[in-house]
């Protein structure tokens, strides 16, 4: 069996963790958060995380697989982006040897993560290699439940690696191989509340990207009844959030619907489809 280790960043949305890390604590046997030392962000502003989070973390942590591993990730100087991939990049040594490490943000919630490192046990290990899995992000939550970007068609992002050096954020884009996994991973990233959103908005890799008063203007001006129409809305990649799809339910039973139907539950009109559309990013991993 291969040796696989899982990191967490942890910085000032760390209650999403508590969603995120029972789907994976099962699995995996050991398990480090990430945690900067001064409790800056990426950007320099300043966080604080109770101690009854840590409290929860001390109670969770039944069989003592999580190590809290404190540096300063932030550099003044350095663009949020840059911070970023540093932080990972410590992770990663952080964690030791590992024929794979998987990087989790607070937020994300793998379905069926067994079914996932299953899949990477397939993968030939001498061979420098990113995972990338589909994502379903979620943009605003709603009375009953949440809107969805991109409905039928997903994003895919950079999850597990067996050569942990990294250059943009998850991502390394000239030293791995891209492989694409059919796993399915749910993003709360903008479904929060407005605080949270201009928190995330001012701190994250991507504030320099874009016009974040104008981001947060959109996002809080759509509701349950305006929200189809908008499409092709991302701030700065083109076509890459076609559209917003209303999807019923809490985090826990959108979970549990995903894990019993599928990813015909994130489909429109709420029918199976026999084969969901992939987006253009998925299209290219696939042919190389």
């Amino acid at each position: 069996m291969s040796v696989i280790k899982v990191g967490y960043l942890i910085s000032y949305d760390f209650e999403f963790v508590k969603n995120s890390l029972p789907r994976v604590y099962p699995f995996i046997d050991e398990i480090y958060f990430a945690v900067d030392i001064e409790g800056k962000t990426w950007s320099g502003e300043e966080f604080s995380i109770p101690d009854s989070f840590w409290q929860w973390v001390k109670e969770f942590d039944t069989e003592n697989k999580i190590t809290i591993y404190k540096d300063q990730f932030y550099v003044p100087g350095l663009m949020p982006m840059e911070c970023d991939t540093r932080e990972r990049n410590m992770l990663g040594k952080k964690m030791g040897k590992a024929d794979w490490y998987i990087q989790i943000d607070s937020d994300e919630y793998f379905i069926d993560f067994k079914g996932f490192l299953a899949n990477l046990e397939k993968l030939d290990p001498n061979v420098p290699t990113t995972v990338l899995c589909r994502v379903a992000t979620l943009f605003k939550a709603v009375p009953g439940g949440y809107l969805l970007i991109n409905g039928e068609t997903l994003e895919a992002l950079s999850f597990a690696t067996n050569n942990p050096v990294y250059d943009y954020a998850r991502n390394n884009t000239s030293g791995n191989v891209s492989k694409f996994s059919e796993d399915l991973v749910v993003h709360q990233s903008w479904a929060r509340t407005p605080e949270e959103i201009r928190l995330k908005l001012n701190n994250w890799s991507h504030k320099h990207d874009f016009n974040t008063d104008s981001l947060y203007n959109l996002w809080n001006a759509v509701d349950q009844y305006n929200y189809r129409s908008l499409s092709n809305f991302h701030p700065f990649v083109n076509n890459s959030w076609p559209k917003l799809m209303y999807i019923e339910g809490d985090i826990q039973k959108i979970l549990d619907d995903l894990q019993d139907n599928g990813i015909e539950k994130l489909t429109e009109p709420y029918k199976v489809k026999k084969k969901p559309l992939l987006s253009r990013i998925w299209k290219e991993i696939k042919a190389k």
